[in-house]
C-alpha cells in the first residue's frame, strides 16, 4: 500500500491535492500514473490541478486501484458515500491475506465476537 504520510492533513484537501500526494508518496510521474488508471495525463493534470472537480466514479475507481488506496477517500469528493465491504473481502484487501486466509480471519473475528456477546450477557447490568 502506497505511503500516505505526504497526504495533505485534514478535510479541507482538494481532491486533486489528495490525487497528487497518493501519486508523489507512491513515487509516480503523471505520465505513469495516468498509463496505470487508463487515462490520458493532461486529463490527470487537469484532476491534479483543481480544473476538473466532478470526475466520474469510475476514473476515481481506477485511480485508488493504481494508487492502491481505498477508493472511498477519492469518491467522497464527488459525493459517493462510503460502503463496508464484507468482512473477507477487507481482511484480504486490507492485510493482503489469501482467500483461504480471509476466511479464517473472518471465523474467528466472528468467533471473538460471539464470545464478548456472550460475556455481556452474563454481566450485570450497571445503568
Amino acid at each position: 500500500m502506497a505511503d500516505t504520510s505526504k497526504r495533505p492533513a485534514g478535510d479541507d484537501a482538494s481532491l486533486g491535492a489528495v490525487i497528487r500526494a497518493h501519486r508523489e508518496a507512491a513515487g509516480y510521474s503523471i505520465r505513469q500514473l495516468a498509463a496505470m488508471a487508463g487515462m490520458h495525463y493532461s486529463y490527470l493534470a487537469r484532476l491534479e490541478n483543481g480544473d476538473n472537480d466532478r470526475p466520474t466514479a469510475d476514473v476515481l475507481q481506477r485511480l485508488s486501484e493504481a494508487l492502491e488506496i481505498d477508493a472511498d477517500e477519492l469518491l467522497r469528493f464527488i459525493g459517493v458515500k462510503p460502503t463496508l465491504p464484507a468482512p473477507r473481502t477487507y481482511y484480504r484487501r486490507a492485510y493482503r491475506l489469501t482467500d483461504e486466509e480471509a476466511a479464517e480471519a473472518d471465523r474467528r473475528m466472528q468467533e471473538f465476537i460471539a464470545e464478548l456477546q456472550k460475556r455481556h450477557k452474563h454481566e450485570p447490568d450497571t445503568e
